[in-house]
Parts: C-alpha cells; sequence; structure tokens
C-alpha cells in the first residue's frame, strides 16, 4: 500500500484530486517546535473524535533523526481494557516489505547473489515461465507472479480462515503454471514476492530469515521492540491486539493466525520505526543499501515506475515522499519519510477505522503547511448529450473486470470518481488521464461510435476497456453454466448451481456466493470476475476466475 491510491483496484479507477499543486510548499527543513506543534494538533483531531471504548493508534514523527512526538490513543485489549501507549507493539503489515528488501541487499552486498539472478537459482520449485524472472522482479512487483491470497481463497479457505506458514505459500506459489504478464513488462502488487524473497533470504544466508534480520538490522539500529511472527502462538508482551467491525457493529477480534512472513509479519513499535528511518536519513548502514532501496523500478519499455524496493518513492503535495502502508487482518500502518527534510512520520493502529493512512496525512499536513493554493485544471464545455455517449458498463482488456461511466446530477464519473472533461472525449483527473477512441466507420456526417477508453496513469500505465452491454441471461443461459469445475493450478473445486433466475457459486464446506451478472458470459463474485470461454460452436471450454492481484485463474468443466 502506498499514499497514491493503487489504480484499478477491481479494475476501478481511484483517481486523485482534480486539483495539481501549483508551486511546493516550503523546502526548508521545519522548526522542532514547528514539527510537534503540528503533531500536536492533528493528533488532537483524531482523538476528539475517538469513541470509547474502541482500538485506536499509535504514532511518532521525528526531526534529523531524533523522535520529537510520540502519542496513541485507544484500547490495546478491549477485553482487559488495555490502553495503547507509543511502546504498544503492533503488526506492521506490508511496512515490512522494506526489510525484506534490505536483506536481500545485504546479501548481495555480501557478493553472495545480485538482484538480477533468475529467482530459479534458488529456488527450483518455481516452475520456467519463459520468460526471465528475477529477484528484482519479486521486489518490485513486476514478476507477473500471482498473489497467493488471492489463489487459495478460491478454495474456500482464504487468509484468516486456517493457519498458513511459508512451506503452504510457497506451495500454492509453486504451483501456478502461468503468470499474470511477461516479467517486468508491468507493475501489479503481489504479496508473493516477498514470500519467496524471505526464502531466498534463509537459503542462502543458512539461517533463519527472522534470525539474519535480527543479527543484521535490528540489533545494529537499536530495534529492542522488533521481531517476526514466525510462530503466531508466541507470546509477545505490550502486543495489542486487533479489531475489525462491519459499519457500526461490535468490534471483533481479527488477528493473523498465520506463521508467514517476509510480505509482512513484522512486530514492532512506533519508536523502532523513527530508528529505521533514521539509518535511512543517515545512511549508518551504508549509502549503498538506502539508494539500492530508492531507486525505482524500471519497465522493459525503459518506464521508471514509483515502486522501489519495498517503498515508494513519489510526491505528496510538492514533497518528496518515501512511504509504505500495511493492513494485515485488523492491524493497518503507515509509515512515510520525507529525506528533504529530514522528518518522518509514522501511525500503527489495532483496528480497521480510523484510517492509519489518513492519520499520517493530517500530521503532515499540519506540519508543512499551509500549502499553496491548488490549480485547477479548467473543464471544457461539453454537453450532457455529448456526455451520455460514454455513459454504461466498460470491461477492461486484461482483467476482464468493469468499470461504469455515469453521469450524477450533471457531474461525470469513471469507477466512482470524478472527472473533469476536456473535450474530444478525454478527461481527468489530477495526473491522470481518461480517453475514448471513436470510429466514424468511414462516413464523417454520421455520429462516431466510442469503441474504447483508455486510462493512463502517473506512471504512463496504458489500460484499455471496451464497451459492454449490460447483461440479463435467462434461466436457460444460466443453466448452462451448472456443474463441478475444478482448477489444478488453484486446487480448488468449485459448483455451480442454479435456482430459477439465480446462480450460486458454491464451494465446500458452507459457502454459497450469488453470481451476479455483468455482461455476456461474466458474472461478478464478491470481488472477483468469473467469466466463460467457448469453442466455435457456441459450447463452454473454461472457466476463469480473476481479481486485482490473480488476473486469470483458469478452471476445466469436471465430467
Amino acid at each position: 500500500m502506498t499514499r497514491k491510491n493503487f489504480l484499478f483496484v477491481f479494475a476501478v479507477v481511484t483517481f486523485l484530486s482534480t486539483a495539481t499543486w501549483a508551486q511546493g510548499p516550503n523546502k526548508e527543513v521545519p522548526t522542532k517546535e514547528k514539527v510537534v506543534a503540528g503533531s500536536e494538533r492533528a493528533f488532537e483531531k483524531f482523538t476528539r473524535a475517538y469513541v470509547a471504548p474502541a482500538p485506536g493508534c499509535a504514532a511518532a514523527v521525528s526531526l534529523n533523526g531524533e523522535t520529537v512526538f510520540e502519542k496513541a490513543f485507544g484500547l490495546a485489549d478491549l477485553e482487559f481494557n488495555v490502553p495503547n501507549t507509543p511502546q504498544t507493539i503492533f503488526e506492521s503489515g506490508s511496512v515490512a516489505k522494506q526489510f525484506t528488501a534490505s536483506a536481500i541487499l545485504l546479501l548481495q552486498q555480501d557478493g553472495k547473489l545480485s538482484l538480477d539472478d533468475p529467482a530459479r537459482k534458488y529456488i527450483p520449485e518455481l516452475p520456467d515461465y519463459g520468460s526471465p524472472l528475477t529477484i528484482r522482479h519479486l521486489l518490485n512487483h513486476t514478476s507477473g507472479i500471482r498473489d497467493w491470497g488471492s489463489v487459495m481463497s478460491l478454495t474456500g479457505a482464504g487468509r484468516g480462515d486456517r493457519v498458513i506458514n511459508q512451506d503452504l505459500a510457497l506451495d500454492i506459489i509453486s504451483h501456478q503454471r502461468a503468470l499474470d504478464f511477461t516479467p517486468g513488462s508491468e507493475y501489479s502488487y503481489s504479496n508473493s514476492g516477498y514470500n519467496l524473497a524471505a526464502i531466498i533470504v534463509e537459503r542462502v544466508s543458512k539461517q533463519k530469515f527472522p534470525a539474519f534480520v535480527e543479527e543484521r538490522l535490528f540489533k545494529p539500529l537499536g530495534m529492542k521492540n522488533s521481531s517476526w511472527r514466525d510462530d503466531y502462538q508466541r507470546i509477545v508482551p505490550g502486543r495489542a491486539q486487533a479489531y475489525s467491525r462491519q459499519g457500526t457493529g461490535p468490534w471483533r477480534l481479527n488477528m493473523p493466525f498465520m506463521n508467514v512472513y517476509g510480505n509482512g509479519g513484522m512486530l514492532t513499535t512506533v519508536g523502532d520505526w523513527m530508528k529505521w528511518n533514521a539509518m535511512l536519513d543517515s545512511k549508518s548502514l551504508g549509502a549503498p543499501l538506502v539508494e539500492a532501496l530508492e531507486t525505482r523500478g524500471v519497465l522493459n519499455d525503459g518506464r521508471k515506475i514509483a515502486y522501489a524496493l519495498g517503498l515508494t518513492v513519489d510526491m505528496y503535495k510538492g514533497l518528496k515522499d518515501v512511504s509504505h502502508g500495511g493492513a494485515t487482518a485488523g492491524y493497518q500502518t503507515f509509515l512515510a519519510r520525507y529525506p528533504d527534510q529530514k522528518v518522518s512520520v509514522g501511525v500503527m493502529c489495532n483496528g480497521t477505522s480510523p484510517g492509519a493512512g489518513g492519520i499520517a496525512a493530517g500530521i503532515t499536513d499540519e506540519i508543512f503547511g499551509p500549502f499553496p493554493e491548488p490549480s485547477r485544471t479548467e473543464p471544457a464545455r461539453v454537453s450532457e448529450d455529448e456526455l451520455k455517449k460514454f455513459v454504461g458498463i466498460w470491461r477492461n482488456e486484461k482483467t476482464h473486470a468493469p468499470a461504469r461511466f455515469v453521469i450524477e446530477n450533471g457531474v461525470s464519473r469513471w469507477g466512482g470518481a470524478r472527472l473533469v472533461p476536456m473535450g474530444g472525449g478525454q478527461f481527468v483527473a489530477g495526473g491522470n488521464r481518461l480517453k475514448f477512441t471513436f470510429d466514424q466507420n468511414g462516413n464523417p456526417k454520421r455520429d462516431p461510435q466510442v469503441v474504447s477508453a483508455e486510462t493512463v496513469d502517473a506512471d504512463g500505465e496504458v489500460r484499455r476497456f471496451f464497451p459492454e452491454k449490460e447483461w440479463k441471461p435467462t434461466p436457460a443461459d444460466l443453466a448452462a453454466f451448472k456443474g463441478d469445475w475444478f482448477s489444478e493450478e488453484a486446487g480448488a473445486s468449485i459448483s455451480l448451481v442454479g435456482d430459477g433466475d439465480k446462480t450460486f457459486l458454491k464451494q465446500r464446506p458452507a459457502t454459497s456466493l450469488p453470481m451476479q451478472p455483468l455482461y455476456k458470459d461474466h458474472f461478478e463474485v464478491q470481488g472477483f470476475v468469473v467469466w466463460f470461454t467457448r469453442d466455435k460452436k457456441g459450447k463452454f471450454i473454461g472457466m476463469h476466475v480473476g481479481t486485482s492481484r490473480m488476473r486469470d485463474m483458469p478452471f476445466v468443466r469436471m465430467k
């Protein structure tokens, strides 16, 4: 997770604000007084909104490597009424990825491996995918390997439903006979790469991953409160329990009962985080380590992406922003560093609300604000009749997932985000563009037909969409999908059963999910897209299931 929302989660564009910053904030290093005062103001806003009893958060802010602010609110344990403190231990979620990447880089500095080594050199269990797949691909999410959690959910028992360890994660990953894309051609966030990276650390160093990181990173930096959840049953004094809830319902325990690590699984405090970021600022473990961590990934076509090695290097309101967020079970976290100003902001929470990223952004805004008034893109005058040409449902070319163009009270929206029309079938939102392509069928007097749409994000990633018609299948249409389907790669069996004009996806032992029709032969099922392929005679020959971190898992009908 990063401060910039990942685009196309379930292929729906989440655009940034339509405002762009005309100039950056004051680039000078803020005084200690300004940093402390801003942190206090921001944190107070969130504590005023706190309604007891509930989980909460801890936050820390540092300046020039010195922690100048630490506070917490809420309860670490709702059953025993134990409050959160700045010394409370939380699970850091995906913020742990930069530590895993650092472990790999240390081994590279030791001359024991190279980021550009084939991953199969150390993990021969992986299939040969026909294209070079390197350790670097694993670390900057350009490998194309499906996320093991998404794959496992197809069995009916996903993350949080059963105990998972590194061996199980590796087994799921190594059973994937295909990739989402050619390694290095695209960016797609996947925890699998970091689980594999942790395994590589163990096989090369001949040490368990937690022991290696403890020896090479935690001890030298004095991170005495940091460890790894390699045994979820181990007692960790001072750890906050994690919670979640539905809407305004009751809080419920939501702990990660897993023994997987590398992708996450790090237990730590906001104070230890500040020690880590102080090292990154001072480069006390060597400039090559920090420079490598912050080197943005480069795709096969030469485009740079914001993701580096376990860190995102981007801009936030004119500030260079090096950050990462995390979420595991009920824990959610965010750690940001502003290297030009030597300021770091860390927030850890043990509940699904409020958002750690929102608190971190609030603190940042108070420290560096007020910001210059943003300049706004002036919209073109486009009639509603012209906009209506784009209204409807659109299918992502690669993921098959839907995006919808709607007009609400005269406002154009794509995937729920507000668009600024620029004329000629083009729209913008923040640094992102949406462009529709027309076909006049060789007749300039005829109204052109909209034939496709393209979105381009800040990294230059182009995604194509095609217009589809809303599909209302008959009971006879739905009956054709009935039966049992199996995926060898996922190790999953799925049954499709019909009930009149409805179809349900069933998994053992008791999962039953309604399938909502999207467009011809496509359904939406609880965050997944399920679609079917036919032969030339129209007979079904395959079922496919996809989501943002697993584009296409094939199933065959069982006889």
